[in-house]
């Protein structure tokens, strides 16, 4: 079921990325709208991390197109947020927590302006919403995993941008720090932000996400929560993982998870 979406925020059109000529994704199509906070699940290895990288231009297409805004990328680069997984991340540049979040801004400032106090004040309201207020003068490489991935979070957010990409950024985040943030990211997108997510934990995104993108090399699925998700659709992006199937499965029969809710 793959639903296609007039006016889309995202389109992607017969994409496909191949590494030393493997394919990694084939031939994905689809739009998403504005305003929605948007899963994307698959197992290992489905080319989760490489969608995100063809939408930001990070890896290069051998096939197929994207367009932002109805825009390429480079047209509306300032309008996007990306927050890498923190495995790609080198730790130990020597940076506080606060200049870290403050290279958020740089993107509007421009080439030659320097942050200045109304900056400040905003990595400040950004490190509050992701509750690292206290740690603003630690140094980036003195933090936990967990604590790493919330200050990306909230350099993401002082960009401001109208749609933000985030590469497994719950990795390392203990369950109650996951749930206030996916509470900051249900607010923004109430606030007409666009938020799109490499996820691995099904349970949390039945819960959590409106619109999920099904991935196993090809798209199995796109489309809103209620309509994608179920058995079928499960098998067809996990295979043959039954344990994670039959906790799913269980959960849609019981109605503990009714995917009209949130």
């Amino acid at each position: 079921m793959i639903q296609q979406v007039q006016n889309p925020i995202l389109e992607i059109h017969d994409l496909t990325v191949s590494y030393d000529q493997s394919p990694v994704l084939w031939n994905i199509d689809l739009s998403l709208p504005e305003g929605k906070l948007v899963g994307i699940l698959g197992p290992n290895g489905a080319g989760k991390s490489t969608l995100i990288k063809a939408i930001m231009g990070l890896v290069d297409p051998s096939g197929g197109y994207v367009r932002i805004f109805d825009k390429e990328l480079d047209l509306v680069r300032n309008r996007i947020s990306y927050v890498p997984q923190r495995e790609s991340v080198d730790w130990n540049f020597p940076a506080s927590v606060l200049d870290v979040v403050q290279m958020g801004t740089y993107g509007r400032l421009g080439l030659f302006k320097r942050p200045g106090k109304k900056e400040k004040q905003l990595a400040l309201d950004c490190l509050e919403k992701v509750g690292m207020t206290a740690f603003a003068k630690r140094q980036i490489s003195e933090l936990s995993g967990g604590q790493q991935q919330r200050v990306f979070i909230a350099r993401a957010l002082a960009q401001e941008s109208d749609l933000y990409l985030m590469d497994e950024p719950f990795a390392g985040v203990d369950m109650a720090t996951e749930t206030a943030i996916f509470q900051l990211l249900q607010e923004m997108t109430q606030e007409g932000k666009t938020i799109l997510v490499v996820h691995h934990d099904i349970h949390s995104a039945m819960k959590y996400f409106e619109w999920i993108i099904m991935l196993n090399l090809h798209l199995v699925a796109s489309g809103p929560k209620s309509e994608v998700v179920n058995e079928e659709l499960l098998r067809k992006t996990y295979g043959g993982k039954l344990n994670l199937l039959t906790k799913v499965s269980d959960l849609i029969r019981q109605q503990e998870f009714n995917p009209l809710k949130n």
